[in-house]
């Protein structure tokens, strides 16, 4: 293979993965929310960073995905028995 073919090759890995991780971030995009319980996510995604602060994975999008998880299951809600 010459060295246009592997500019080429590697270029479209690199795209590739650069369209799969904007993908992921759009579709994470954090839910609207009033400012209640954007402050109450908030405090709950902080807490689930102390907790996780030495795992490998826990990145952005996590952080994101758990900020949503909070709206859409009312996680870290005080009034839940």
């Amino acid at each position: 293979m010459n060295t246009k073919g592997i500019v080429m090759l590697v270029a479209g890995v690199i795209l590739f993965l650069s369209v799969i991780g904007i993908g992921a971030w759009v579709m994470t995009a954090p839910l609207e929310a009033g400012e209640v319980e954007t402050k109450r996510c908030n405090e709950y995604v902080d807490e689930l960073d102390m907790l996780k602060k030495y795992n490998w994975f826990w990145t952005p999008y996590h952080r994101r995905m758990a900020f949503n998880d909070c709206l859409t299951r009312k996680l870290g809600d005080q009034k839940q028995p």
